[in-house]
């Protein structure tokens, strides 16, 4: 994989961020189609990222991080300034994502497997969540039947995730892109809003 990215962007472009054509071509090809559904395009990472260098990080976590695209992506635009964590609980997910990070040599950026729902990581002063919660609606375009799917199970999902980012300390910030799957977030202020060509993003502080 790691020759097949080489080959690709060429001897000038190590090191840049990739795009979405680039990073797509190293994955599976089952997981390529799910791209646009599931994995950040690279144009949200950019602009993420340029919140981000304005800003005081001391790390920043995504939740869900799936294949690893929003971490892997973001690490080319921060050069080492912070550590980027991601946490997936979809194991063959985690084992793509590992995969990346070697053969891309991204020093800055730790995956974990990890369920946040069932075990928060608090510490990070920054969170990132492209709605992970999809994966238990009744939608198209979902990763796999691996998980079960209900109204219900999301309804105590989402309560549960609000509770979790409730006890974050205060001054944490939360970035969502397409939502985290409610409108209301108690104990947290809106300090950003843009609606992007592709959804909208925001940014949640904790009060």
């Amino acid at each position: 994989m790691k020759n097949q990215f080489l080959r690709f962007i060429g001897k000038d472009g190590v090191g840049k961020p990739m795009t979405d054509f680039q990073f797509d071509s190293l994955l599976p090809v089952s997981l390529q189609t799910l791209s646009p559904y599931q994995w950040t395009p690279e144009v949200v990472i950019q602009f993420t990222w340029n919140y981000l260098k304005e800003e005081s990080v001391s790390s920043i976590m995504d939740l869900g991080s799936g294949v690893g695209k929003f971490c892997l992506i973001l690490s080319q635009y921060t050069k080492n300034k912070f550590p980027i964590y991601g946490v997936e609980d979809r194991n063959e997910l985690l084992e793509v994502a590992l995969t990346l990070k070697t053969n891309l040599n991204l020093a800055n950026v730790t995956f974990k497997s990890q369920n946040f729902l069932k075990s928060f990581p608090y510490g990070p002063s920054h969170y990132y969540l492209f709605n992970p919660l999809y994966e238990t609606m009744k939608g198209s375009h979902s990763i796999d039947d691996s998980k079960l799917k209900s109204a219900n199970l999301f309804l105590h999902n989402l309560q549960t995730l609000k509770e979790l980012l409730y006890l974050c300390p205060k001054g944490t910030k939360l970035i969502t892109y397409h939502g985290f799957g409610g409108s209301v977030l108690p104990g947290y202020k809106v300090q950003k809003k843009v609606n992007l060509d592709l959804g909208e993003w925001i940014v949640w502080e904790r009060v």
